[in-house]
């Protein structure tokens, strides 16, 4: 997978130099991954340089919105010493997570296929006390979680949503596209004590493989 990232960074940045035999078109993409009777909307735009025979691969940026609810989902700890402890929100904890992706897409006449990986942002979302506890030791009562703020790659930090997929090409502007997603979301442990804030470490939720649907617009510059 880090070969995959590098391969796209390169192919961003030398778009310059393959201008004048390569195409830009904008894209606007919206849809949903669906999970345990979760729905995850996800809201995207940005661009697509067309370059090789017949433009047929497509190399992209852009920014990503993904929204996700942590109530009922259990995150374990990520560092010890809370490896075997559990955080469950118990009232609706909602990220709203924003990444800067890069996409790699092979584009026939009707058919696409591709893949799209989060590679930084920041997650947004409030602090909420209102947890259940698994192999926890300790008092519990001014404990509280918030997300993580800062996403990297493949959830290595932060939150991040990556994708692989295939789609039809409804019309020339218009395709739909479905495949698996990764998601992976982070939240932050921490503990208040006379005003002051420990962060005591991170809990991480991971949703491998969930089926989405995307619908994808796009518009040659």
């Amino acid at each position: 997978m880090k070969k995959l990232i590098f391969f796209c960074i390169i192919c961003l940045f030398t778009s310059k130099i393959t201008a004048q035999r390569a195409k830009v078109s904008q894209v606007f993409s919206l849809g949903a991954a669906f999970n345990s009777g979760k729905i995850i909307p996800t809201f995207s735009f940005g661009e697509q340089l067309h370059i090789g025979h017949n433009y047929r691969l497509a190399i992209g940026s852009g920014i990503r919105a993904t929204i996700f609810s942590a109530k009922g989902s259990t995150f374990t700890g990520l560092k010890s010493p809370y490896l075997s402890t559990t955080v469950t929100p118990l009232v609706s904890e909602n990220m709203f997570i924003l990444n800067a992706p890069i996409s790699a897409e092979y584009q026939g006449d009707k058919i696409v296929a591709g893949f799209n990986i989060d590679l930084i942002g920041l997650t947004f979302g409030r602090s909420k006390d209102s947890l259940a506890f698994n192999n926890y030791r300790g008092s519990t009562d001014n404990l509280s979680v918030k997300p993580t703020q800062f996403n990297f790659a493949l959830g290595s930090a932060g939150s991040t949503n990556s994708e692989i997929y295939v789609g039809f090409r409804i019309r020339e502007e218009i395709t739909i596209k479905a495949g698996v997603s990764f998601l992976f979301t982070k939240l932050n442990l921490r503990s208040t004590t006379n005003e002051q804030i420990t962060k005591l470490g991170d809990f991480g939720h991971s949703m491998n493989a969930i089926p989405f649907i995307n619908f994808v617009f796009n518009f040659e510059k």
